[in-house]
């Protein structure tokens, strides 16, 4: 077995075996810190979106020599910290998008169907019950057309969804033509989308895209979806777009510890707890490719997968 030491956490049983086989592993909570005394010794570290890895945890890291985020994104890490410290960052792309899109769709029927609503009045009677609205014939708008968007579009599609999206960069034809998306500009979007729902990254351009401004140039009544990132949102500016009826509903896999009550409360929202790629066989490639990056790296393998810088 080798000397060097790995910090893992949320990765399956059969990914954490393997490791165990070769490395000195210990496993922490998610999202629980890391002691100095422990990064002090450490290789590799598995990190999640949870997880603020910037210059001053680097430098309590004298031996690191892989940040393997369990995760497409990685925001939370200083990438230009890591690059100037010679620490390679892996993540896990490409896997996750399937059922990232499948709980988008989850979220835009639940609130659709007014499922909330519906729960509260199950002893009530047939003449109670909340009446929704159809998707078919619908406009999709979505921001962010790569894998996820992608697959949003195809599974709306199958509900009889009118597409459109906005990215900085207009898609390949041959993805339009798949997804029967047409190109918008974002206001002309933010206007004519009955839907609309986010999977952009996390950036100084995507920060509170979604703010007051965004907000009243939304169709009346919308719905809105974010499974991006919760800091994509000005939580503030969307509270008061629910309390004014502006949207319809809001369905968030993603928000910040300082929600207001009153979204979490409203009968027209659902919230998740930022579980996009919480399936079985989504989170078993992810611990997979954590696995392979780890291995390669403190291997010295000349090409490391997955890997970010």
């Amino acid at each position: 077995m080798s000397s060097h030491k790995v910090i893992a956490s949320v990765l399956s049983e059969e990914a954490l075996a393997h490791l165990r086989q070769h490395y000195i592993v210990s496993v922490r909570s998610l999202g629980f810190p890391i002691s100095d005394e422990e990064l002090r010794d450490t290789h590799a570290v598995v990190t999640t979106p949870y997880d603020r890895v910037n210059s001053e945890f680097l430098d309590r890291a004298p031996k690191l020599k892989i940040i393997a985020q369990f995760g497409v994104g990685t925001d939370n890490i200083d990438l230009e910290s890591a690059k100037a410290k010679g620490v390679v960052v892996t993540h896990t792309p490409n896997v996750g998008a399937i059922a990232t899109a499948e709980l988008a769709i989850s979220l835009l029927l639940l609130i659709a169907r007014r499922f909330k609503e519906s729960q509260k009045i199950l002893d009530q009677g047939p003449e109670a019950m909340p009446l929704g609205f159809d998707l078919t014939g619908k406009n999709l708008g979505i921001i962010g057309l790569g894998q996820i968007g992608v697959a949003v579009a195809r599974r709306a599609h199958a509900f009889g969804m009118k597409i459109f999206y906005f990215n900085r960069d207009r898609a390949n034809p041959t993805i339009e033509r798949e997804t029967t998306a047409s190109y918008r500009t974002w206001r002309k979007l933010l206007e004519i989308s009955d839907v609309l729902t986010l999977h952009c990254d996390l950036n100084p351009d995507s920060y509170h895209l979604v703010n007051e401004e965004f907000l009243n140039c939304m169709k009346d009544g919308a719905i809105l979806i974010n499974t991006s990132r919760a800091e994509v949102i000005d939580e503030t500016a969307l509270d008061r777009a629910l309390k004014s009826k502006k949207l319809w509903g809001a369905g968030l896999d993603v928000y910040s510890a300082n929600l207001p009550e009153s979204v979490h409360s409203h009968p027209r929202t659902i919230l998740t707890p930022h579980s996009g790629t919480a399936t079985i066989s989504a989170r078993t490639a992810m611990s997979n490719m954590v696995l392979d990056s780890i291995m390669a790296c403190l291997k010295k393998d000349d090409k490391i997968p997955n890997r970010k810088i």
